[in-house]
C-alpha cells in the first residue's frame, strides 16, 4: 500500500441553473440536442475530471522521516475519470536534484499496486517511455484504449507529439463506483544537498472537442520539499503558543459544533454514512450513534461508520498513549479529536499559524494520528475484498514547505506519533504549519488526529553543589553548573543571584559555553568562584541560559530550571584545622582510583568530602565519610565507582561543624596508564581523514564520526598493536563539508573531538 502527497488540485464542475420559457425551448431544442450527442463522445472534461499531484518518500516510508540526500522518492499523479477522455497521456520533466531511477515507470492504483508497467515491458507494445533526447530528462505516458507507443525525439509518434494517447472511459480498469481511478507514478533518487528545496511538476493533457484538436492539460507545481537531515524527538520540552487549538478541546456532545481549519473539506457529524470522501467532524466518540462499543462486528453494523469504523475516544491525557483514551458515552464529558475521511485528492488537513517563538531554537513539531478503518479497501474490478485499503500517509509543512513525511500509518487499532525538529532562524519568531493529506481517498484513507505539538527540546541545568553550600566568611566560593542539551545551541548563560529565591539578578559572570558530545547529550559546564562575605548567608544562585544572548533577556526565550544553590556562610573566618594530614595519596587499580589518608589530633565532629575533577578545575562532590573524631592517628580510604579514564583530580573538603570552618586538602593527579591512548588528526582536513594512533596495549578501537545532531554517520572498528599506527577513513571523502564529532572509543576509554570537513 503507498500514498500520494500534493497541496494543489483542481475539479471542474458546471453548476448553473437557466429557467426557460416553453417557445424558446422549441426553438433550441434541435441544438440541444447536437450538444447532447457531441458530449456522449467527448464528455464534458471541464467539469468532472479530478486531479492530484504528489509523491511518497519510499526509503521512509515504515515510520516516517524528512527527505536526505540518497533517499528514493516516488512521484504520483493522480486523475478520477468520470467522462470519457479521448487523446489522453501524461508528461513530467525531471527535477533538479534528482534522478531518474531506470524501469520505474507506471501506472498504479490508489493503493500503490501496480496496474501497467513498470515501463518499458520487452516484447510487448510500450505505452511509457523515459527520454533524455536535447538534455532534458522526461517522462511520457499515454494512456487509454488505442493509445499508440511514444518514441524518442520529435515527431508524428514521438516523445513531444500532441496526440498519440488513447481514450479513457469511466468504469475502465482500476475500477471505484463506476469512475477509473489510477496514478501516474515513476521513482527519483534525491542528489540535492542538505537546504535544498526540490520542486516537481508535471501535466496530464487531454483532448476536449471531436475532431481530436488538443487543448486542455492539467499542470501540476509542487509547492516545495526541503532537504534536512533527519533527527529524533526530545524528551525534555515544553510546549509553544497555538493561535488555534491543538487537543481539540473537550464536552459531552458526541459532534463539536466549531469546526477547525480544515481547508477543502466540508465539516459534518459523524452518522452512518457521514463523514463521507472529502469530508471531517470533530467528535469524542468515533461510532455512528452514540455507542461505546467497540467488541461489535463489522458489516453489518449500524453502530459503525460505514459499519467498519472503529469506535473510539480522543488521545489527550491517556493514561496509555498507544491505546488513546475509550468512547466517551453520551452526555459524558470527553476530548474532541479531528476525524478525516480523506478526500480523492490530496491537499491540507489542517494549518494553523505559530506566534512567539524564540530565534535560533530547535522545536519538535508532531502529532498523534490513527488509522480507523481496517475494512475500507476497494480493488481493480470494484471489488471490497475487506482489507484496510489506502492507508493514511501525512506531510508536515512550515510556510508551505515539506520538512517531514509521516510515511504510511497501517491499521493497528494503536495510535502513532510522529514528527521532526525544525530550528527557527536568527530572527524567526514565527511561522504557518500544515498538515498535508498525501494519500488519495476512495477505499481507506480514514484516520483521527489528536494531540498537534509544537514544543521545543529544553537543557538540563545540574547545579554543583545540589541543594546547600557551607562556605567560610572571607574564603572563595566555588560554585558550578553542567548544562546538558539534547542540542548543542544552547551556548549562551549567566550566573543569577537571589535575596529570597523569588527575584533574581545577574552577576557579572555571563558568557558563551562550548559544548561537547558526551553519552548523547551535549554538555558544558560553568563555573563562578567568588570571595564570601559573612552578608551572603542565605543568598541563592542559579544559571540562566538560552541560544543567544538577546534571548537571556527573553523570558520566555531563556531557560531557569538550574537547581538553586544556598549559601550557608559561618559567621566567624575559618582557620586552619589542626589535625595534621599524614598522607592524601591515590593510586589507579583495576580502572578505578583509591584514595588513602590519615590524620591526627581530630578533636571534633565533621565530615570529609570527596570530590573529582577531568580538568583539575571543576570539581564535584563524589562521595562523603564522617570523621571519627580520635586524637590518635586514623586512616580513611575511599574507592572511585566510577572507572576512570586517563586522568582524574582528587581533593577533600574537610568540614568542622564545632568550630564552623572547611578546608580543602591538597589535590591528587592521577593517571590511568593502562587505559591511556591518543588520537591526532588534522583539523580541518580535506578529502578522507588521516588519525595518528597511539594504543598502550594490543587492542581493538571503535572509530565513530557523528554529524552535529549526534547522528552516526561512519563507524569502523579496528584491531591495532601497541605503538603507534596511522589509518585513513574512506567513507569520510563521501561527508559534505561541516563540522563533524570524532569519537575513538578504547577499553571503554572514550577520546572525543570536533574535526571541519572542507571541500
Amino acid at each position: 500500500m503507498e500514498k500520494l502527497y500534493s497541496n494543489h488540485f483542481s475539479k471542474y464542475l458546471i453548476n448553473g441553473k437557466t429557467f426557460l420559457h416553453k417557445s424558446f425551448l422549441l426553438q433550441v431544442i434541435p441544438i440541444l440536442f447536437l450538444m447532447i450527442c457531441l458530449q456522449s463522445f467527448t464528455g464534458n472534461l471541464q467539469a468532472q475530471n479530478i486531479f492530484s499531484y504528489s509523491y511518497q518518500n519510499v526509503t521512509r516510508n515504515n515510520g516516517g522521516g524528512t527527505l536526505e540526500k540518497g533517499d528514493t522518492i516516488e512521484v504520483r499523479a493522480l486523475v478520477k475519470v468520470e467522462v470519457a477522455t479521448p487523446n489522453f497521456y501524461y508528461i513530467d520533466t525531471i527535477r533538479p536534484g534528482t534522478q531518474y531511477v531506470n524501469n520505474s515507470l507506471s501506472v498504479i492504483t490508489n493503493e500503490g499496486l501496480t496496474f501497467r508497467g513498470p515501463y518499458p515491458i520487452a516484447g510487448v507494445n510500450n505505452r511509457g517511455i523515459y527520454d533524455i533526447s536535447g538534455g532534458i530528462p522526461r517522462v511520457r505516458v499515454n494512456l487509454g484504449a488505442g493509445a499508440s507507443t511514444p518514441t524518442i525525439g520529435t515527431g508524428a509518434a514521438q516523445f513531444g507529439s500532441t496526440s498519440g494517447g488513447g481514450t479513457v472511459t469511466p468504469n475502465d480498469k482500476p475500477k471505484f463506483y463506476g469512475k477509473t481511478l489510477f496514478v501516474v507514478a515513476y521513482r527519483l533518487v534525491i542528489t540535492a544537498n542538505f537546504n535544498d528545496i526540490i520542486y516537481l511538476k508535471g501535466n496530464y493533457y487531454y483532448d476536449s472537442v471531436k475532431n481530436g484538436t488538443h487543448k486542455r492539460s492539467h499542470r501540476f507545481n509542487y509547492a516545495g520539499i526541503k532537504i534536512i537531515q533527519n533527527q529524533d524527538l526530545c524528551t525534555n520540552f515544553s510546549s509553544a503558543s497555538f493561535t488555534a487549538e491543538s487537543d481539540f478541546g473537550s464536552g459531552s456532545i458526541q459532534n463539536r459544533s466549531v469546526g477547525a481549519t480544515v481547508p477543502g473539506y466540508n465539516k459534518v457529524p459523524l452518522n452512518a454514512s457521514d463523514p463521507g470522501d472529502g469530508n471531517y467532524a470533530i467528535a469524542n466518540n468515533t461510532s455512528a450513534n452514540g455507542t461505546t462499543d467497540n467488541n461489535g462486528p463489522f458489516k453489518p453494523n449500524p453502530a459503525r461508520v460505514f459499519a467498519v469504523w472503529d469506535i473510539i475516544g480522543d488521545h489527550t491525557g491517556a493514561s496509555n498513549p498507544v491505546l488513546g483514551n475509550p468512547p466517551t458515552a453520551g452526555g459524558t464529558a470527553g476530548g474532541y479529536m479531528l476525524v478525516v475521511n480523506a478526500a480523492f485528492p490530496t491537499g491540507e488537513a489542517y494549518r494553523d499559524q505559530i506566534k512567539n517563538l524564540c530565534p535560533n531554537t530547535y522545536y519538535e513539531f508532531s502529532a498523534w494520528i490513527r488509522n480507523i478503518c481496517g475494512k475500507c479497501s476497494i480493488d481493480s474490478n470494484g471489488i471490497a475484498p475487506n482489507t484496510p485499503g489506502v492507508q493514511p500517509n501525512l506531510a508536515f509543512t512550515i510556510n508551505d514547505i515539506d520538512y517531514y513525511t509521516t510515511g504510511n500509518i497501517p491499521y493497528t487499532q494503536e495510535w502513532v506519533k510522529r514528527g521532526f525538529i525544525y530550528k527557527t532562524g536568527p530572527t524567526e519568531t514565527g511561522f504557518n504549519i500544515t498538515i498535508k493529506n498525501n494519500a488519495p481517498g476512495g477505499g481507506g484513507n480514514d484516520w483521527v488526529l489528536d494531540d498537534i505539538k509544537l514544543a521545543t527540546c529544553y537543557p538540563n541545568l545540574i547545579m554543583n553543589p545540589s541543594d546547600t553550600a557551607k562556605l567560610c566568611a572571607n574564603f572563595l566560593a566555588h560554585l558550578s553548573d553542567t548544562v546538558k542539551s539534547y542540542f548543542n545551541n544552547y551556548t549562551s548563560y549567566c550566573w543569577q543571584k537571589s535575596s529570597d529565591g523569588i527575584n533574581w539578578v545577574n552577576t557579572n559572570n555571563c558568557g558563551t559555553g562550548v559544548p561537547v558530545f558526551k553519552n548523547g547529550l551535549w554538555e558544558y559546564v560553568v563555573d563562578t568562584v567568588f570571595t564570601v562575605l559573612a552578608a551572603d548567608s542565605g543568598k541563592h544562585f542559579r544559571v540562566k541560559v538560552a541560544t543567544t544572548p538577546a534571548n537571556l533577556l527573553e523570558d520566555k526565550c531563556a531557560v531557569e530550571n538550574s537547581q538553586k544553590v544556598f549559601l550557608q556562610v559561618f559567621s566567624m573566618n575559618c582557620k586552619a584545622l589542626e589535625e595534621k594530614f599524614l598522607n592524601f595519596s591515590g593510586k589507579v587499580i583495576s580502572g578505578h582510583a583509591e584514595l588513602a589518608w590519615m590524620t591526627k589530633n581530630q578533636r571534633d565532629s565533621g565530615e570529609y568530602e570527596i570530590e573529582r575533577s577531568d580538568d583539575g578545575i571543576n570539581f564535584k562532590k563524589i562521595g562523603l565519610i564522617r570523621i571519627s573524631g580520635s586524637l590518635n592517628s586514623t586512616g580513611y580510604g575511599f574507592i572511585d565507582p566510577d572507572r576512570m579514564n586517563s586522568v582524574a583530580f582528587y581533593r577533600l573538603k574537610v568540614i568542622s561543624q564545632e568550630r564552623n570552618s572547611q578546608t580543602y586538602s591538597k589535590t591528587v593527579h592521577l593517571l590511568n596508564s593502562n587505559d591511556f591512548f591518543r588520537v591526532s588528526t588534522p583539523n580541518p582536513f580535506k578529502g578522507n581523514l588521516k588519525l595518528e594512533i597511539f594504543l598502550p596495549t594490543d587492542g581493538e578501537i571503535d572509530i565513530q564520526i557523528l554529524n552535529v545532531l549526534g547522528k552516526l554517520m561512519i563507524k569502523k572498528v579496528l584491531t591495532l598493536s601497541k605503538g603507534n599506527s596511522q589509518y585513513i577513513l574512506p567513507e569520510s571523502g563521501n561527508l559534505p563539508q561541516g563540522w563533524y564529532i570524532l569519537r575513538t572509543i578504547h577499553n571503554g576509554k572514550p577520546i572525543q573531538s570536533r574535526v571541519f570537513k572542507s571541500n
